[in-house]
Parts: C-alpha cells; structure tokens; sequence
C-alpha cells in the first residue's frame, strides 16, 4: 500500500474515532460538513477500506481503523513533539567554547566567565584565542560562537550578529607632545596584531588610507599589555576602540570628516543562529558589553 497521508487528515480519522458524527468533527476542527466528507472520500481511496460504516447510532469503525488507531495516535503525537528546543543554563552540562581576540578576554574575559557560570554553573567552558585555523573550524560546522569585528571576508554560511559599536581613536600616553589627530603623522605607530583577522593587512588602515592619511606601521605585536606598556615608555602611539584606551594614555579622536566606526559581532554558523544556547550566549554578550 502506497500510503502519503496528510497529518490533518489523519487527524479526522482520529476525531471520527472519538466522536463518530461528521458534524461535530467539523466543529472540532473549525471546518464544514463537506470538507471533512470528502477528506474521508480521499482516506477511503488512499488506504484501500471503507473506514467508518453509517450505523443508525453514527459511524462506526472499520476493524482497519480498530486495528490502526493506536498508529495514527502515535503519529500524531510525534508530530505533537516537534518543537523548539527549550533552554535552561542552570541544568545544562554540556559544553561552551568562545572564540576571541586577546584584548577582548583580557578586558572582558573574567566579567564573561562570572557572569556565564552564575547562570550555568555546570557547563563546561573553553574561552580560546581567535586565529586563521579557528575561523576556519567554525566555516566547517564546528558548534562555537567567536566574538571580534564585523569581517567582510567571511562566507554566507557565517551569521555575525551585532552585539556593539565603536569608533577608532588613536592613544598616546598621558604626558605626549602630539594633541591633534595630524600631529601624530610625526610619532611612530604600534600596531595590535589579531592572527585570523588582519594577518596580511589592516582594514582600518586601508580605510584611512582611502581618506589621505597614510600610517606605515613601525612594529606589530598580539598581546596588548606590551603594547600599553611600549605606549607608556616612549613616543609611539596606538589605535584602538573609543572606550578602551589603556590606563596611563589618553586618547586622540579622528577629524569629525575621518570617523570610522566598528561593529562588535557575535559569529557562529548561521545554521546554528537560532540555538537556544546561542541565543542565551548572544543576550548574555549584550549584557556584559554594556
């Protein structure tokens, strides 16, 4: 037997079997006399049996149907339990694994973990640095989230949800010579270097130089606590996001004309966007960035 049945109509199969009369399955179900007749008409072709007989006390069932009501519950409860995943941090155990650059978890990473942990205590967590074979990873379907600056390059397959914005400043330490934006063309710049975003080249760089200021770097490195600390002992100035100018500096705004502004994202697969876990994740972002 050829059988493709649709669930509504599998569904009046079941309300007949509960209340043998046409009329009140069709109340039931929000329907006409005639429409649930000729749903029956179909049932009666596509499995091969008469289904109900019209008795003088309503419509009985086949000894088909006798035999198969408990199939047709069955399926009907299946279809019943498919539904979204619900999420609960306190119970969940399993594991979470965030992807980012070494000055967001040096800045943010313990207020993340605290605020993680007191809503799921028992999960397992990895907080890792981001890097080329980690974008790479999450491109291929691995189940973690990572948090950086909106990327351009990545594929469609990458959801990368807004969690924040700034804009780009430049700082120098407290006592420097330079307080304009053009002075600093006379002071060397240090660069912060993430592995896995601009390895080959700055955007922001590129942007500025788009709009005439050119900045060749002088020296780059990936831990932001040398670079502060360069920072503080010599000439040299950075770049970073206004908000988060190192302790001991001060920043230098661009001209209102150069502003550059910056998303902060949240990216995983975007297959895995609307995972009750990612979605905990990203409002739990939100909250710790503000």
């Amino acid at each position: 037997m050829d059988i493709n049945l649709d669930i509504q109509n599998i569904l009046v199969i079941k309300r007949m079997y509960e209340l043998r009369n046409v009329g009140l399955v069709a109340d039931s179900l929000g329907k006409t006399s005639g429409a649930i007749s000729k749903n029956l008409s179909k049932l009666k072709l596509q499995l091969d049996d008469p289904l109900f007989i019209q008795t003088k006390n309503g419509f009985e069932p086949t000894t088909f149907i006798e035999n198969n009501i408990e199939n047709f519950e069955q399926i009907l409860s299946s279809v019943e339990a498919i539904k979204h995943q619900a999420f609960c941090p306190e119970s969940y155990r399993g594991d979470i694994t965030i992807y980012a650059n070494t000055l967001f978890w040096e800045r943010y990473g313990s207020k993340l973990y605290l605020t993680l942990a007191k809503e799921a205590p028992n999960a397992h967590y990895s907080f890792v640095r981001w890097g080329t074979n980690v974008k790479n990873r999450i491109i291929d379907g691995e189940k973690a989230i990572a948090v950086h600056y909106f990327d351009d390059s990545l594929p469609q397959s990458i959801s990368q949800m807004e969690i924040g914005k700034g804009q780009v400043v430049f700082f120098v330490r407290e006592d420097h010579k330079a307080q304009s934006f053009e002075s600093l063309a006379n002071y060397p710049i240090i660069l912060f270097k993430t592995p896995g975003w601009n390895d080959n080249k700055y955007p922001i760089l590129d942007r500025l130089r788009n709009i005439g200021f050119h900045v060749i770097p002088k020296v780059e490195a990936d831990h932001p606590a040398m670079i502060h600390d360069i920072v503080l002992k010599s000439d040299y100035f950075g770049m970073t996001l206004n908000g988060t100018v190192p302790e001991g500096c001060r920043s230098i705004d661009l001209p209102e004309k150069l502003i550059i502004d910056v998303s902060y994202v949240m990216s995983c697969r975007r297959s895995q966007k609307d995972a009750p876990l990612n979605k905990w994740l990203f409002d739990t972002l939100n909250s710790v960035l503000k």
